[in-house]
């Protein structure tokens, strides 16, 4: 049976119907979910608010697309909303750990600061450089990968890598200037 009419029954009030498209798409969901998240158990819980944010909006999906990139796309939404939130927490805890007077060797507490500097630095990019150059360079998906998670083309995941880079060094470059250490060396 097609989607389309899968749904159609669904939103006629047979809501079982629902298990069947689970089941259609739950392995390759995850298998895509598993190219943008880290551990299982993230996963495994995106994959589910994914579902269940696709049923409760199930009038709101259009026809003219096909019901897995509809799925799809909320998955990734809902990926990349878990990943600010643990960006968050990550800040968070570089924070505490840079404020904890505890003695730290030279070399650690650099690093640290460098990345607290790093992820301030990310926070005042626009969101699409953030997200592809998380993709790319934490994630280290291909530019077509990055294509389909963001939907939009390759060339534009080129460009936001490109401008998301140049950016990242102007203001890594101002901040060093205002902290008086002069220009970095970033070639």
């Amino acid at each position: 049976m097609e989607d389309a009419e899968i749904i159609r029954q669904i939103l006629a009030g047979c809501h079982e119907q629902y298990a069947v498209l689970v089941e259609r798409y739950q392995e390759s969901l995850i298998h895509f979910l598993r190219r943008i998240l880290g551990s299982e158990e993230d996963v495994l819980d995106c994959a589910q608010e994914a579902f269940l944010a696709a049923y409760r909006n199930l009038n709101r999906y259009s026809k003219e697309y096909p019901f897995r990139a509809w799925l799809y796309a909320i998955a990734r939404n809902k990926a990349l909303d878990l990943h600010r939130k643990r960006r968050k927490e990550i800040l968070i805890s570089i924070d505490e750990n840079l404020v904890d007077h505890q003695p730290w060797p030279e070399d650690i507490l650099v690093e640290k600061e460098q990345a607290s500097m790093l992820a301030d630095v990310l926070l005042e990019l626009p969101e699409q450089y953030t997200q592809a150059l998380y993709l790319r360079y934490h994630q280290e998906l291909s530019y077509k990968e990055i294509a389909l998670v963001l939907e939009i083309p390759v060339s534009r995941v080129k460009t936001y890598l490109h401008r998301g880079k140049e950016k990242l060094r102007q203001c890594l470059e101002r901040r060093e200037i205002h902290s008086g250490e002069g220009k970095p060396a970033m070639e």
